[in-house]
């Protein structure tokens, strides 16, 4: 059993649900701001009518009764009609309440939800691409995503729900309370035992959903090897299907399980606790006949106590039902609110110092080192390099050496732990990383395929353009995408992929000429090509090589490539070897010095020679 928790720890666990709660509802009035006032007026008037109800129907068998009894019944005939008219009245607003406030509810929740997932997919866009590979960050994310949109507009309802029954329990449980201390007694000791085990059945929840959360995503990301186009091909080839769908099974029978278990302890709790319900209301029914046979009630005030007692206790249940609802709202919430309370640690400053535009005189890395969080080596170490305006640079190195690392610190995706990448003598850090993006154009290796057309794929490299500018074609030119681009049936409006309706799909080295027109149609002074041909045939290398003085004229280039042939056009080629710059100069002056840079010069020219 665990232990009490200490008083202080109580109390700051109290405090966090309490503000956590109260952060949750200050959104839902800041984002629906009038359907939530509406929203508690309805509360208010539906927490009334049910005690109205009660107080019409007790005059209404109380009329009959006395009518009944009475020798001239014709007085009694249009003080019913007015009774019942009033019954049906409190019927029919009680009908309209409850309509009106599920359709406010609902838009509500739909308007909520959306605001979220766009505050969500906007805050996750801020966020530094270091946080994308931690796992424990996309746990948050997912549960965030899971719960946090959905729950943010259950937070509101529960807390309706738990007024709205507070107030009829206030109105309909003072009479009885007035009626009888002992049936108010039964009252509050049949509802406890079902709140206590709901309480317990919430906590389970959340803690199974947090504990399944990694298994969640794994098991979400064999169902994708399974059904996307990406991995179809391979899958197949490598006959990966059967394995891939039996671990899928095992994951989702192990989560199966583990719901299933938690389910059949609520229904054993409910079971129970209703037991005891049952037994308390008929015990009160008995009280109150009692009463009745001794002359103590009228037939109207039985009927009306022994309604009154059975809402009463459906207001109890419903009051601890929303208040652990809110308790687990509470739990979820706290991953929403905690990945909004994420910061990213790439900002801009409060004062941002403005970058040349373009930059004059050079960018220098300067004493630079970084470690990918979780690892022990860095992954580049002491790096100094200027790169000179106009300069074309090139970087080689065996996978794994600091060329991609150092690419993204250039990109300014990552800060260094130590030393500065600065431009024309600012530090990049006391800039707007936006503002330097967009004086970047980069091609990454692992570029991506949008599933768009083919004239919105090349425009995407500037979105600051008008999408049907000419210098679509031109960029497509540049990148000899202009073959690929004519033998489409559709040529710049061709739908890409094989995602939706119409899509034309490309091969990968196509797919490569897109993605470079895309980096070419972005008007910057600095272009960053990582593996710029690793998918390009032999013919469509040189034509764009050749002419590359002529493409990046007056701007600067880095290139990072394994293939030689790409890298000879650089005025200077930098050697990475673990992180470090071991060797620097043109492709005659490296080969001269016989190092490293000459070894793999020459093993590649050797294979091509034999």
């Amino acid at each position: 059993m665990k232990p009490v928790p200490r008083p202080a720890t109580f109390l700051s666990h109290l405090a966090s649900r309490r503000t956590v709660l109260f952060r949750a509802i200050r959104e839902v009035f800041t984002y629906t701001p009038g359907l939530a006032t509406l929203s508690i007026a309805l509360i208010v008037v539906q927490g009334l009518l049910p005690l109205a109800a009660l107080y019409v129907m007790k005059l209404m068998i109380d009329t009959v009764t006395a009518a009944a009894a009475a020798p001239d019944k014709t007085p009694f005939f249009s003080q019913l009609w007015l009774l019942i008219a009033a019954a049906a009245v409190l019927a029919i607003l009680t009908t309209v309440c409850r309509a009106v406030s599920g359709y406010v509810s609902e838009l509500q929740s739909v308007t909520l939800s959306d605001t979220i997932t766009d505050r969500i997919q906007e805050h996750s866009l801020r966020l530094d691409l270091a946080y994308y590979e931690n796992p424990a960050y996309h746990n948050n994310l997912r549960l965030a995503q899971m719960g946090g949109a959905a729950r943010s507009a259950q937070v509101i309802a529960n807390f309706t729900r738990v007024v709205q029954s507070t107030i009829s329990l206030c109105t309909v449980g003072g009479a009885i309370l007035l009626f009888s201390p002992l049936v108010a007694l039964l009252l509050a000791g049949a509802a406890l035992p079902a709140a206590f085990v709901r309480l317990i059945n919430s906590r389970q929840q959340y803690a199974l959903q947090v504990r399944q959360t990694e298994a969640m995503r794994r098991s979400s990301y064999y169902n994708s090897l399974i059904t996307e186009a990406w991995y179809a091909r391979e899958i197949r080839q490598f006959g990966l299907g059967d394995l891939f769908r039996q671990r899928y099974r095992d994951l989702q029978y192990s989560l199966r399980d583990a719901r299933l278990a938690l389910s059949r302890s609520r229904a054993t709790g409910d079971v129970l606790t209703q037991g005891i319900v049952t037994v308390a209301i008929f015990g009160a029914f008995a009280i109150i006949a009692i009463k009745a046979i001794e002359g103590t009630l009228s037939v109207g005030d039985l009927v009306m106590f022994f309604m009154g007692f059975q809402l009463c206790i459906g207001y109890i249940q419903a009051i601890f039902t929303g208040m652990n609802a809110l308790y687990e709202d509470h739990l979820f919430l706290r991953h929403l609110f905690s990945f909004f309370d994420l910061q990213p640690r790439i900002a801009a400053p409060e004062h941002p110092v403005p970058l040349p535009a373009p930059f004059r005189e050079e960018i220098r890395f300067a004493g630079v080192s970084y470690t990918y969080p979780g690892t022990a080596a860095p992954a580049i170490a002491d790096v100094d390099l200027s790169i000179r305006r106009g300069e074309v640079i090139a970087l080689v190195g065996e996978n794994g050496a600091g060329k991609s690392t150092f690419v993204k610190l250039l990109c300014r995706l990552y800060d260094p732990d130590t030393g500065t990448v600065s431009v024309d003598g600012i530090d990049l850090r006391a800039a707007d990383p936006d503002d330097w993006r967009k004086h970047t154009a980069v091609f990454f290796q692992d570029f991506v395929r949008y599933q768009f057309t083919v004239g919105e794929n090349i425009w995407v490299g500037d979105v600051t353009q008008p999408r049907d500018t000419p210098e679509i074609g031109g960029a497509a030119h540049r990148a000899a995408a202009d073959p690929v681009i004519r033998k489409l049936a559709d040529g710049l409006d061709t739908q890409l992929g094989r995602l939706f309706a119409g899509g034309h799909d490309l091969s990968t080295g196509e797919w490569q000429k897109i993605a470079l027109a895309r980096t070419f149609f972005r008007d910057a002074d600095l272009i960053i090509l990582d593996e710029p041909a690793s998918s390009l045939d032999a013919l469509a290398e040189a034509e764009i090589f050749n002419r590359f003085r002529e493409l990046v004229k007056g701007r600067t280039a880095v290139i990072v490539s394994h293939r030689f042939s790409t890298v000879l056009i650089a005025d200077r080629i930098c050697v990475f070897r673990d992180g470090r710059i071991t060797e620097i100069g043109s492709h005659a002056e490296l080969m001269a010095q016989g190092g490293h840079y000459a070894k793999m010069y020459r093993a590649q020219a050797d294979a091509y020679q034999q």
